[in-house]
């Protein structure tokens, strides 16, 4: 760990799901709920077994950062959708377009976690500003329910990967949050749950990364080490003390 790089850290970047939004299982669980509640027998083992292939093809996100053409996240989802229901021979029977949209809905209900409301607030009063970036879509649910959440703090900034066209890591998209934000990497610490997208992205391109490691797994050996580790974001008030632009209450 180097938590002394978070010395200099002026405004903080958040990636959305899994570090400030927990899906609870979407769209797996859903997906697998609406196929049995409509009488459909799916084995479990084996659509488990296919869902996290299928998934990790859709979502690997070193690919998607330099796949051509540019696919949005609803086209992943689609895509996974299709190839899920020709391997259980559903084809015929599902309304794809339907599905896709009860699904895009049904995201929307997650939930942030529980320290959110907590931790940042509390950044924000230390004087640091934020802003999120995500490999999602301008309309992505997942960045809709964690607005929806009324949260009493301002996203300076918020970077999807539909409006670059290009997915984390690949380092146009972090480009573009320090364009918007008008600072150099070093000012800004990356906040994320992905070693692949957040701890390789984020390094490459020279920003101090803070690891959200809420499942506690072992660092991959082929990712660089983060400046620091957290198993939720409550670490990130130990980390970052303030700016010495603290924002006073009012009265």
């Amino acid at each position: 760990m180097s938590p002394g790089r978070l010395a200099g850290v002026r405004a903080i970047l958040f990636d959305v799901l899994h570090t400030l939004v927990d899906d609870s299982g979407f769209p797996r669980a859903q997906l697998k709920r609406l196929l049995e509640e409509e009488g459909h027998s799916v084995d479990p083992d084996r659509f488990e077994t296919v869902y996290r292939a299928v998934t990790a093809r859709q979502y690997d996100w070193e690919a998607a950062a330099v796949e051509e053409p540019f696919r949005t996240i609803r086209d992943r989802h689609e895509a996974r959708l299709k190839i899920l229901f020709e391997e259980f021979d559903l084809a015929d029977s599902r309304d794809l377009e339907s599905d896709i949209e009860f699904l895009w809905e049904r995201i929307a209900t997650s939930r942030i976690y529980p320290e959110v409301p907590e931790v940042l607030p509390e950044l924000e009063r230390r004087g640091y500003r934020l802003a999120l970036i995500s490999n999602a879509d301008e309309d992505d649910p997942v960045i809709r329910a964690l607005l929806e959440a009324d949260l009493p703090v301002h996203f300076e900034v918020i970077v999807t990967s539909e409006a670059v066209g290009a997915y984390k890591p690949a380092s146009r998209i972090f480009e573009r949050a320090l364009q918007k934000l008008d600072l150099d990497p070093d000012r800004v610490g990356l906040v994320g749950d992905s070693p692949t997208s957040d701890i390789l992205g984020g390094t490459r391109i020279g920003m101090p990364v803070i690891w959200v490691n809420r499942r506690g797994i072992e660092l991959p050996d082929d990712m660089p080490e983060p400046s620091a580790t957290v198993s939720d974001l409550h670490g990130l008030l130990e980390l970052l003390p303030g700016t010495g632009r603290e924002r006073r209450p009012a009265g």
